[in-house]
């Protein structure tokens, strides 16, 4: 855009001759903000509103704008200088700036109309509008702007939010506003902005800045002042005299004393709303609120819909440090008593605390469930309370020794949770018989629990008495005792059994709507589905629950665990790239939740950096894990196991035949005794580890005897349900046999092998035979070479291949399966009920085999397949 060198401040159609407006200087620091003077030159609305609170640049980027003004526009500047107006005497201003004085009693419309006749481009600069509210001023202006030319651009910065008609010049297309959100620094001019004050921050000291400033152009600017970068840190936590002054004079001075009062008051509060502001300021509450908002006073909104609010972090930080500052403590004892009437316990205790009222924490402490545990970051927060406060409060009654125990049996702090359980003996005896039972019951429901944890079959015992004692009540622990026996029977190879527990555990979950105790039970049956081999209806259960989940809770531990389990399904289907973003976004989840299952992204991510071949990386992973259990004070008995059998895997994959055998033998030892049982999530960790054993006596060149021992782990396995893992030992039985020379037999094997595979979607162990033997699976499948996707780095995005059943039709198995009901003239909803399935699940398959097939409706549908015999 070219600049023009004289900006007239002459209003007149055909200027005479054009005379330089008089601009404020550009301030020493200045750094040109192109990212939003580009912004506002490319709109072609008439208003260009900036607004925000002091200090964030607005006229400064005004003065910016006004120097790159085209040469056939003229420019007004005119400083307001934020003071009360009456409308007389703006319209004086105004028509002065323009060069065409106004006599006393010269109506608005009749000036309207001069500026309706203005002919060549004009843009007026109104320079910080008057900060206190008014009518009549703010009706002044809507009718100037609604009614004045086309020519005429109107540029202004103000501190208020003015009353004028806003929704509908957006509509119109008329509004371009710029916030303090748009108004903030963004990495690049802070780095500019450093560089102008001649001082080199480290990165990360760069982004603290950031962080703590939010972006305040007038904050920064007061910290960097006279600054070197090891003063920079300290003057972030505390503020400086010239930012201290600044706030005073700039934010604070300007105010009424009720809305200095409340500002004072909310800056102690991590975030409020209008109600809860009425019962903090104790009445009109949130009318200050709104006029603090009006104001543009550092009031940042936490959502958008704009419920709740915040102040900025900076003033935030400088507030209760100055001289008017409101005592906090009776702030923090009305919001405690209001997130308590909210059931908003969690920031009820955080308020108790904060007032020093451990007593009252400690009572709000025992209002909490179960289910409250599973919801955001709730567990590593209570864990924080424990250690704040006295050991003898927290553990006063046996509700909030339970309760600890709970939270520690999630982070897997097994030793703690044992500790933790046994102060119950100091309340027992009850008074009372049934309390007695109760609490005996209680104590057996948690001790199955840790046991369950640790392995060990006497889980089973104490889960099964305390169902037998626990008041219906006490849904959440019955429930917790089903699923532990529904893992303990997985973990056994009786799937029946585990059938049965699961859903025992989902039904008191929806009698009871607790939507996150269904996801955990259901991550149970999402394992059981896989077990058996039906793959696609575990990934199905695993996206719906994902989708409802998330819809209802942004953190959980559940919802960590449920996209670690989602990354397991996609890596036995060879979808790498997905199983790894899934291994990832489950890792972040599980860690902010100071979850255990946090180690099966580690795992997971492992395998998936052995099979792209990138070695040091998988080993890398398992050294993190180990370390991160240890920091978590995790026994070795809930993680090393683990551990060793994927050091085993690696050795394996590596050719070294000898240290894979001493990981195999070690993890074989911890479970030789059988007293103990695989970890959740691992139900099929002894199977897998006799099949690596014949694995490695196959490679030792021990034939005869890997495949006597894969002949009876495959029937084994068979004969309980579980087919994936059959399938698994039917392709290392492949392997041997070929390796014994019977190549007949053993390309007979891979074919049943691969046929079994298919419709589960199971590519794991084809992957890994492939890699062993590329030449043999080139030779004895070679119409299938396209279909078996090669090892790909990690990262890599494999382009999507159509979703294909194993008889080679567009449709997946389970859309294969919903056409051939609707064939059947079946309805959504009995679909969803013959499957198990929710109603939008049906229609969303519906619509895919639409799509696949080219036609519009569910009657064409069936007619083109039958076309093609994909249905009969």
């Amino acid at each position: 855009m070219s600049m023009h060198p004289d900006i007239s401040t002459m209003a007149s159609p055909v200027p005479a001759r054009i005379q330089p407006v008089q601009l404020p200087r550009l301030p020493p620091a200045y750094i040109p903000r192109v990212r939003l003077s580009t912004r506002l030159h490319a709109s072609e609305a008439r208003l260009r509103l900036l607004c925000s609170p002091a200090g964030f640049g607005k006229s400064v980027l005004l003065n910016e704008c006004a120097r790159q003004a085209p040469l056939d526009t003229q420019v007004v500047w005119l400083d307001l200088a934020g003071r009360s107006l009456a409308v007389d005497d703006f319209l004086r201003l105004l028509a002065a700036a323009l060069h065409h004085p106004i006599a006393d009693g010269v109506s608005l419309d009749a000036f309207i109309e001069r500026l309706a006749t203005r002919q060549t481009p004009l843009w007026l600069m109104l320079d910080d509008y008057p900060r206190e509210p008014d009518p009549a001023l703010d009706a002044c202006f809507d009718r100037l702007l609604e009614q004045s030319s086309e020519s005429i651009k109107w540029w202004v910065s103000s501190r208020l939010q003015p009353a004028w008609n806003l929704p509908r010049l957006l509509l119109q297309g008329d509004l371009c506003e710029l916030e303090a959100e748009d108004l903030a620094l963004d990495a690049d001019e802070l780095t500019a902005l450093l560089e102008r004050h001649r001082l080199k921050v480290p990165q990360k000291s760069r982004e603290l800045l950031l962080h703590h400033s939010e972006g305040w152009l007038a904050g920064v600017c007061l910290l960097l002042m006279h600054a070197d970068e090891h003063t920079l840190r300290e003057r972030m936590e505390g503020g400086t005299l010239f930012l201290r002054d600044y706030i005073q004079r700039e934010v604070l001075n300007p105010l009424p004393e009720e809305l200095r009062t409340a500002l004072f008051s909310l800056v102690h509060l991590p975030r409020f709303s209008a109600s809860l502001c009425e019962h903090v300021l104790q009445g009109g509450g949130a009318s200050l609120l709104t006029q603090l908002r009006t104001r543009q006073l550092f009031i940042r909104p936490l959502d958008s819909c704009g419920e709740w609010f915040r102040v900025w972090r900076p003033l935030a930080q400088v507030l209760p440090r100055l001289p008017d500052a409101v005592p906090p403590t009776q702030i923090y004892v009305r919001a405690c008593q209001w997130f308590a009437g909210q059931g908003l316990l969690c920031e009820a205790v955080e308020h108790a605390l904060l007032a020093r009222q451990p007593e009252v924490a400690a009572n709000y402490l025992q209002r909490f469930g179960q289910e409250q545990l599973l919801v955001g970051r709730n567990v590593s927060q209570f864990l924080r309370w424990r250690n704040e406060l006295p050991h003898d409060l927290f553990a006063s009654t046996p509700r909030l020794i339970m309760l600890q125990g709970w939270a520690l049996i999630i982070c897997a702090r097994l030793d703690e949770a044992e500790t933790c359980v046994a102060d119950l003996a100091h309340f027992l005896p009850q008074p009372e018989a049934h309390r007695q039972v109760q609490l005996l019951a209680h104590w057996q429901a948690l001790t199955g629990v840790l046991q369950r944890q640790r392995g060990y079959r006497s889980a089973r015992v104490h889960c099964l008495e305390a169902l037998g004692a626990l008041n219906p009540k006490a849904w959440s622990q019955r429930a917790l005792c089903h699923q532990t026996l529904a893992q303990h029977a997985l973990a056994e190879g009786k799937l029946d059994e585990a059938e049965v527990q699961i859903s025992e555990g989902l039904r008191l979950s929806r009698l009871n709507g607790s939507l996150i105790f269904e996801t955990l039970i259901n991550l149970d049956r999402i394992h059981l589905l896989d077990m058996i081999g039906e793959s696609d209806r575990a990934l199905e259960l695993a996206d719906q629950a994902l989708l409802h989940l998330q819809g209802s809770v942004k953190q959980s531990p559940v919802l960590g665990r449920l996209l670690l389990l989602r990354g397991l399904l996609l890596a036995s289907q060879g979808r790498d790239a997905e199983s790894a973003q899934a291994y990832l976004q489950g890792s972040k989840e599980a860690e902010d939740s100071e979850d255990a299952h946090t180690i099966f992204g580690f795992l997971g991510l492992s395998e998936l950096a052995t099979r792209a071949g990138e070695v040091s990386v998988a080993f890398q992973r398992l050294r993190e894990a180990e370390r991160l259990m240890q920091w978590r004070h995790v026994p070795e008995v809930r993680y090393q196991s683990l551990i060793q059998f994927a050091t085993g895997g690696l050795w394996l994959r590596q050719g070294d035949l000898v240290r894979a055998r001493e990981a195999f033998e070690q993890v074989a030892a911890h479970y030789r005794s059988g007293e103990l049982l695989p970890p959740s999530a691992c139900y099929d960790l002894l199977p897998r580890l006799r099949r690596y054993m014949a694995l490695i006596d196959l490679l030792e060149g021990n034939g005869a005897r890997a495949i006597e021992d894969l002949r009876v782990l495959r029937q084994e396995c068979a004969a309980v349900g579980l087919r994936k893992f059959a399938c698994e030992c039917r392709f290392t039985l492949a392997e041997a046999l070929l390796v014994a020379g019977e190549d007949g037999e053993a390309e007979r094997e891979l074919r049943e092998a691969v046929a079994e595979a298919e419709p589960m979607k199971l590519m794991r162990p084809l992957l890994e035979l492939q890699q062993r033997k590329p030449e043999w699976i080139r030779q004895a499948l070679p119409a299938r070479r396209s279909q078996a996707p090669a090892p790909m780095p990690m990262g890599g995005t494999p382009a999507p291949a159509p979703e294909r059943s194993s008889q080679g039709s567009p449709l997946s198995l389970r859309e294969q399966t919903v056409l051939s009901l609707i064939a059947q003239g079946c309805s959504n909803q009995e679909i969803a009920e013959q499957l198990f399935i929710s109603l939008h699940t049906v229609k969303t398959h519906a619509r895919r085999i639409n799509t696949k097939l080219g036609v519009a409706r569910r009657t064409q549908a069936v007619a083109m397949a039958k076309s093609m015999g994909l249905v009969s």
